[in-house]
């Protein structure tokens, strides 16, 4: 195993942690860095965890002195992102995928002064760009967001039992101790290892937390010919399937009854819970978003035709 634990500066206890997963790419490795090296907020610490790369990473990692890295085999990202979260030593924490990085310079500030100014929030999210494997800046995702953002805090549950909207993973800010109780490890099974950002969404929203929305660009998501998504299809989509049976069979157990919904706050105290008259308005913001924010009321007619023209000629 490789360690390097020199840190930069007056980060001897950072206020963010950026926990970075890498395995053999290191063509886009040092973009990452330096995206996250380019934040004007400075308490940050830098965690790049190795599977145990044969390309040009290690060389690359050895170029930046600040980082506290490791590199050894693992058998899955899981894995990885348990030893980087028992690494970790900020208060807060934002994971950063390897061909990934962060646009806009202020984000870690914006994040931090959020979650330190209400402890009722535990997990800040932005909008996502995605960049091309050349690097070219393409599609905002979400846009409609510009317009009509999503509901805050706890008005948010009734969104994701609606639709269940995961927060973009390369650039939501959680509460190291939120996202250590939630996120799956080794020993999770099924879909939640199979896509863990979404496990972790599942239990984050299920135990109670609470998101709040800051509109501006955050970050970069790279679409790359050997990425993680576009290899493991084949069960991602059954995940991704699953995740949404599981959220929809949690919001049929609040609105029955035979489940109460508890909010917490981002000391996992309880702060309230949704009581038995207040079901049925429950109802009718889930339906209200399933309604308002449907894709196909949000699309332009001429996207709407060309999709299913490519749809049409895909299957014959």
């Amino acid at each position: 195993m490789s360690v390097n634990g020199e840190d930069l500066g007056d980060v001897a206890r950072p206020i963010i942690s950026v926990v970075t997963p890498s395995l053999n790419h290191g063509r886009f490795l040092r973009q990452t860095i330096e995206s996250v090296s380019a934040q004007t907020f400075r308490s940050v610490e830098h965690i790049v965890v190795d599977g145990g790369s044969t390309d040009d990473t290690i060389e690359i990692l050895k170029e930046f002195p600040h980082l506290r890295w490791i590199s050894e085999r693992d058998d899955h990202v899981v894995e990885a992102y348990e030893k980087a979260f028992a690494m970790a030593r900020g208060r807060y924490i934002i994971q950063c995928c390897v061909s990934d990085g962060f646009l806009d310079p202020n984000w870690f500030k914006k994040c931090v002064e959020v979650l330190d100014k209400d402890d009722g929030v535990s997990l800040v999210w932005g909008f996502a760009q995605t960049m091309s494997e050349e690097g070219d800046l393409l599609n905002v995702s979400f846009q409609d967001f510009f317009a009509d953002p999503p509901p805050q805090k706890q008005d948010a549950l009734a969104f994701w039992l609606a639709s269940g909207f995961p927060f973009p993973e390369g650039n939501y800010c959680a509460r190291s101790e939120v996202i250590r109780a939630g996120f799956p490890d080794a020993q999770s099974s099924g879909w939640f290892r199979t896509c863990p950002h979404l496990g972790f969404m599942y239990r984050f929203f299920t135990q109670g937390y609470s998101p709040y929305f800051i509109p501006v660009v955050a970050n970069f998501g790279r679409m790359h010919h050997d990425q993680r998504s576009q290899r493991l299809s084949h069960v991602e989509k059954p995940g991704q399937t699953a995740y949404l049976t599981a959220v929809h069979a949690y919001g049929k157990s609040i609105l029955n009854g035979s489940a109460v919904h508890c909010f917490r706050n981002g000391k996992s105290e309880v702060i309230g819970e949704i009581q038995p008259h207040e079901l049925s308005l429950l109802r009718k913001k889930m339906w209200r978003h399933r309604v308002l924010r449907s894709h196909l009321l949000r699309i332009d007619p001429y996207t709407l035709a060309q999709k299913l023209k490519q749809r049409i000629c895909s299957e014959r």
